[in-house]
């Protein structure tokens, strides 16, 4: 009688994952490594300086990804998302990378559209996602390359935790979407409160569609770091233009950014620059080809309540590539790119330019 309760306590654990699953669980992996081979070369003055950086890289943090959905007794439906990053072993077995949350967050959707709460990438970030690798990899000319105020390193690039957000449903092609941001507990006796908005439109028709979002962060560090530093009275301030065609042999997709930074550093100062973002990409019989340009114009800088340009403070990028497809999961590549940091781009000496060639692998399922 005990072997039989046992056998059956045992049929019921391996049985328990598939009765889960059928109820609306869903597993999806990433993995993204690249052969990389290049170099960057910094000018600093009359000193120049070059560093190869042939290496094995991942695709931006692969992913472990795990989704629930269950439908409740009012009609709603719950949703919960689990997702864990930095899954690379490129820098040795087991290598610097640590398991770690990347997105994780539950809430409802219906019939007035879907509402969640958690960690997320918002959608400033995710609509500048154009160029056809997932902006995994960062020195060429895709959209999230050119989101960022090079002098404070304020990036709309952002995990944002402590956060609510709403997706309307679709009327006629037409969708809304907001997100408040509430930002750390603020250090004592800091009279800081940081917190974050984000507001989005979209509308898509066919082959076009065009979406315009708003995002503010007041408080933050003025790298925009999540951490408590924050700093009383600063506030950045973006506009975003996200506009795309397929024209059938080819498509066209380009995000436009205007970034503007205010007392930044707690003493009146601020920044102030323009990023874009350009993608062409052509099917062809087996794959893809794929060029990206983009750029960051030269940095506003205000001091004193004076504003000047600051002279060679951009940023311009360039890549090229195609992607074969091996399988309904898996594409390899080969891609060019390239980037110039202009000599005040950032806090850091000199002017870098690099230049890579990878060879890569991607499996997504």
């Amino acid at each position: 009688m005990k072997k039989a309760l046992i056998a059956a306590a045992v049929a019921g654990a391996f049985a328990a994952p598939y009765a889960i699953a059928a109820d609306g669980v869903s597993v999806n992996i990433y993995m993204a490594e690249a052969l990389t081979i290049g170099d960057t070369t910094t000018t600093n003055g009359t000193v120049v300086t070059k560093q190869d950086s042939d290496t094995v890289s991942d695709g931006g943090g692969n992913r472990l990804m795990f989704s629930w959905t269950d439908t409740l007794n009012n009609g709603m439906t719950l949703h919960v998302y689990q997702s864990f990053g930095n899954l690379s072993n490129s820098e040795g077995q087991f290598g610097q990378n640590n398991v770690r949350n990347r997105n994780s967050h539950i809430g409802l959707s219906g019939d007035f559209g879907s509402i969640r709460m958690g960690t997320n990438e918002h959608f400033i970030e995710g609509d500048a996602i154009i160029d056809g690798y997932g902006a995994d990899w960062s020195t060429g000319g895709e959209g999230l390359n050119h989101m960022t105020l090079g002098q404070s390193g304020f990036a709309f690039v952002r995990r944002d935790s402590n956060s609510i957000w709403f997706n309307s449903n679709d009327y006629n092609g037409l969708t809304f979407r907001a997100a408040y941001i509430g930002g750390p507990q603020a250090a004592a006796a800091n009279a800081s409160d940081p917190e974050g908005t984000q507001l989005g439109v979209r509308y898509a028709s066919g082959s076009f569609s065009i979406g315009y979002n708003v995002g503010s962060y007041d408080d933050y560090a003025a790298n925009g770091a999540n951490n408590g530093a924050g700093v009383a009275g600063s506030q950045v301030n973006a506009d975003q233009l996200n506009v795309a065609y397929d024209f059938g042999a080819f498509s066209l997709k380009a995000t436009m950014i205007d970034m503007e930074q205010t007392n930044q550093a707690g003493a009146g100062t601020g920044l102030a620059a323009r990023g874009h973002s350009i993608n062409f990409t052509m099917p062809v019989s087996t794959g893809r080809v794929i060029a990206n340009v983009g750029a960051i114009s030269d940095q506003d800088q205000t001091v004193a309540g004076v504003t000047t340009a600051l002279n060679d403070s951009g940023r311009s990028s360039f890549d090229i590539g195609y992607q074969h497809d091996f399988s309904a999961n898996t594409y390899g590549f080969v891609r060019y790119d390239s980037r110039d940091d202009g000599v005040n781009f950032d806090a850091t000496a000199g002017s870098t330019e690099s230049e890579n060639v990878m060879l890569g692998l991607v499996f997504s399922y």
